[in-house]
């Protein structure tokens, strides 16, 4: 094999990990999406009282796209070769996620006290919601590792996108069943 095959057939494999990280990503999404259409078909078909959405919910509906808008800040100086830039907005984002999982809890809390948690649907959900939140997290925190080691940058994005992709879901997500109820 001469050198140029060689480049030739490294490329055409980091393409095919490019490939295979975006269509796992887009596996994942698919198969929470399947739990979370579940969940609102329970809701729409239960004979329960009316969702009570606790107040501390609503607040963190802004905590989420704050982050969100944060990370697409961030995609976008990755996208410029802004790296600095883009490890602050992760960071930012990643608080703003924190705190966004943080108010999940105190939600639980409210929920709990109310004694709506076994009658609401929003208590599993949520639950099932924070699971899933704090892998967004856990794969942010890489991203924010990659970015401030300068693995990630223009050249080299698929994988930061990818987490991004599906920090994005999980924000839309929770803004469809909180919008809903």
């Amino acid at each position: 094999m001469s050198e140029k095959e060689i480049v030739q057939e490294r490329l055409q494999e980091k393409q095919r990990m490019i490939n295979a990280g975006r269509q796992m990503t887009k596996l994942f999404i698919l198969t929470s999406s399947l739990i979370f259409v579940t969940l609102l078909i329970v809701w729409f078909l239960q004979k329960l009282p009316d969702l009570i959405i606790p107040t501390v919910y609503e607040v963190g509906t802004w905590f989420i796209l704050v982050s969100s808008a944060l990370i697409v800040m961030s995609q976008i100086k990755i996208r410029e070769d802004e790296i600095e830039k883009a490890f602050r907005f992760t960071a930012f984002g990643l608080f703003f996620g924190l705190m966004f999982a943080a108010l999940q809890v105190i939600g639980w809390q409210e929920l709990l006290n109310a004694n709506l948690s076994f009658r609401n649907i929003l208590f599993p959900f949520s639950l099932i919601h924070f699971i899933h939140v704090s892998v967004g997290l856990l794969m942010l925190v890489s991203v924010f590792r990659k970015i401030r080691e300068y693995r990630v940058h223009s050249k080299s994005r698929q994988y930061a996108y990818n987490v991004f992709m599906f920090w994005h879901f999980l924000g839309g997500v929770w803004l469809l069943f909180i919008f809903l109820g």
